[in-house]
């Protein structure tokens, strides 16, 4: 990496147009820690890792300008990550590099003192970042690859940054089963000779891939090794050869894999709202998704006011799902004890929308553990019956938008396949919810299950 990079800060300017500023002051005091000069490519006997582990220290004991220099390292590599997947996406799916810098490349170096609230991409990358554990550019480019918005744009231009062997290991043999059965409508015995691959794959390669990690082994999962392959064959030689038709070879095995990783991953991308390769709704073997339903309308205005009649029906179904299914569970309590249905909501709130433990709320509601308040919410069952009664408000609701926007003859093929794809779309809604109930803790949650749960109980009061 170039020396200059800790001192040269790419920004965008409001026309859209990706520019270098050389931060002066950044570059001497780079010059001057490090014994660099202008025209060295880098710092001689230096590594980045021990340039950046140095600077990060020094931001650590209070220098500003060491911050300043890693924010400009960050902001080319960021610029970098960019190309690169422009440049590997880019031209098949239709975008260029400067369509995604408007989603990361959003830091500004401020020339005087400002109280704004507004954390950049940069700032969020190195607050995160450990010297110990990862070199800058690697965490940057992970971090970039992991931003929420720069993925929605992808997924909308059909493009899924994960690998296919990622996209295996946390696939599980039930989800295929009814990926394959509802979306693609395979035939069972297909479907059986690719769960046992599935089951191979996954006693091999995820189970080494498991032990390199407690190892400390980390980074993206690398294709599978020859050796892996054989094993795999074994694998269905010695528990499925009855019953499967085991590949001749282990390149064959490798050929099968990555058809199965590509037809999850065309899933993913149909399920979370992107782009397919296929666009044409009388295709058979097309999966239905609110963004491809009126891919073919020849009024592009009729295809955006489908979606956003559909987001408002999804977020409708939720609060309506969330306040029955409250209620229900309230009134339940009530009829048992007043003053644990009180508690009940107290606790949703608390824990919901100002972030407390399960210790703290018990503390506030007069319980002696917080056992007895994961016992009294229960969260996962309520969890469970909400998502119950969003599916089934949901699918009348879109069959009834679909019928208003599309032509007769797509019902039918929307019908088998709406389960599927709204299952996919509640589960990720709901996961969503569960996995931040996990981390969160000290501030109000953030999902829209929170947000809108919250609102319900603020009606309440």
């Amino acid at each position: 990496m170039k020396a200059s990079h800790y001192w040269q800060f790419v920004k965008l300017k409001a026309t859209g147009q990706c520019i270098r500023e050389t931060i002066a002051n950044a570059r001497e005091f780079f010059l001057q820690q490090f014994s660099a000069t202008d025209d060295l490519d880098a710092v001689p006997e230096l590594t980045d890792l021990q340039i950046q582990k140095q600077l990060w220290q020094l931001r650590q004991n209070g220098e500003a300008i060491a911050e300043i220099c890693l924010r400009c390292f960050i902001s080319n590599q960021i610029e970098q990550t960019c190309y690169q997947i422009a440049n590997q996406f880019g031209t098949v799916h239709g975008f260029r590099y400067h369509d995604l810098l408007i989603f990361v490349l959003n830091d500004y170096i401020e020339r005087h003192q400002n109280q704004s609230k507004f954390i950049s991409e940069a700032c969020e990358i190195l607050d995160s970042f450990e010297p110990e554990r990862s070199n800058l550019a690697t965490w940057t480019s992970r971090k970039v690859k992991q931003n929420r918005e720069l993925n929605a744009f992808l997924l909308e231009h059909g493009v899924y940054l994960v690998s296919d062997w990622a996209i295996l290991n946390d696939t599980s043999p039930k989800q295929l089963e009814r990926i394959y059965a509802g979306f693609y409508q395979t035939a069972q015995y297909s479907i059986q000779q690719t769960k046992n691959l599935l089951e191979a794959y996954h006693a091999v390669y995820r189970m080494d891939r498991l032990q390199s990690r407690l190892n400390g082994s980390k980074g993206q999962c690398p294709v599978p090794s020859s050796e892996q392959l054989q094993k795999i064959y074994e694998y269905l030689v010695a528990n499925h050869a009855e019953n499967h038709v085991v590949p001749t070879a282990p390149t064959n095995i490798l050929d099968k894999l990555q058809e199965m990783a590509s037809r999850l991953r065309q899933y993913r991308i149909q399920a979370r709202g992107g782009k397919s390769r296929q666009i044409s709704l009388d295709q058979p073997n097309l999966a239905i998704n609110p963004e491809a339903l009126l891919a073919n309308s020849e009024n592009e205005n009729e295809a955006f006011s489908f979606l956003a009649a559909y987001r408002q029906q999804f977020e409708h179904c939720l609060e309506k799902a969330i306040a029955k299914v409250t209620d229900i569970r309230h009134t339940k309590l009530k009829q048992r004890s007043p003053v644990q249905a009180a508690n009940f909501l107290i606790g949703l709130s608390l824990f919901h929308c100002r972030g407390q433990t399960m210790a703290e709320i018990a503390s506030e509601i007069g319980l002696e553990a917080q056992y007895q308040v994961t016992r009294l919410l229960k969260l996962k069952e309520l969890r469970s019956d909400i998502r119950r009664e969003i599916l089934g408000d949901l699918r009348e609701e879109v069959i009834g938008l679909v019928k208003f926007y599309a032509e007769p003859s797509l019902l039918s093929e929307l019908d088998q396949k709406l389960d599927v794809i709204l299952q996919e779309l509640v589960e990720e809604e709901m996961e969503c919810a569960e996995a931040e109930s996990i981390k969160s803790k000290g501030i109000p949650l953030q999902s829209r299950f929170a947000v809108r749960l919250c609102k319900y109980l603020q009606q309440l009061r």
